[in-house]
């Protein structure tokens, strides 16, 4: 079954939006693997500054915030988010009605299934209107800068940058949805980086050697690689420089 929709206008936000009574971090110590839906009794309201951008196709489904605690990953199955939730906007989550988990090391926040632990992400405009408000205005986002030896679980979700990285070889997600290219450094620490096939403006291997990568810091299982691993997600081509 093919669902279709149109795409979202840009809604009028609210001049600040709820008032955030947690943190990320805060949010975060509430959740665990198993799913937690969160009812009006537990009236929790978030807020932070949305950090990665589905404009060039590199980023799909999903819209990261940081609020300086920590990161969340919001679930959401719309068209070209980043015209609603643009890259460097201040966004609030009121948490009622939504759900969330601690899945790779990152706060998750979605929909959950009736029958399952699963998340899924919100599709319906209606929804995303009830419980985000987004500013007008828009902040600066700088990448904080680490070397692989530094990469931690407790970052997981944050914007970063590695410089002078080496290409090494490029593996297939299972179905070609997408694939993981692997880059060491000079001391052969190891990073990878994510590329979804409807990523834009983005050749087979790296033009510039060495290579400097900026994105979103993820830990997850990468294809012919025995332990989960380090990834990151470039936001656009130009986070490949």
């Amino acid at each position: 079954m093919v669902s279709c929709y149109n795409k979202p206008s840009v809604p009028e936000p609210l001049p600040e939006g709820p008032v955030a009574n947690a943190d990320i971090e805060q949010l975060k110590t509430m959740c665990s693997k198993r799913t937690t839906t969160f009812t009006p009794a537990t009236p929790l309201a978030i807020r932070g500054t949305v950090i990665s951008c589905d404009k060039e196709g590199y980023i799909n489904g999903a819209i990261y915030i940081d609020d300086g605690s920590a990161t969340a990953k919001l679930l959401v199955g719309i068209y070209d988010s980043n015209s609603i939730y643009p890259e460097g906007a201040q966004i609030s989550i009121t948490m009622p009605g939504l759900s969330a988990k601690i899945d790779n090391h990152q706060l998750v926040i979605g929909l959950k299934s009736e029958n399952s632990e699963e998340l899924y992400p919100i599709k319906s405009i209606v929804i995303l209107d009830k419980h985000i408000t987004c500013k007008n205005s828009l902040n600066k986002i700088e990448p904080q800068q680490y070397k692989i030896p530094e990469l931690s679980t407790d970052i997981c979700g944050k914007l970063i940058t590695i410089n002078d990285l080496s290409y090494v070889y490029t593996c297939y997600e299972e179905g070609y949805q997408g694939k993981y290219l692997r880059f060491c450094s000079s001391d052969e620490d190891f990073v990878y980086i994510y590329i979804d096939n409807y990523a834009a403006g983005f050749t087979t291997i790296p033009p510039v050697q060495p290579t400097n990568i900026s994105g979103i810091l993820t830990y997850t299982a990468v294809p012919f690689d025995d332990n989960h691993c380090f990834v990151i997600l470039p936001r656009r081509s130009s986070d490949i420089w």
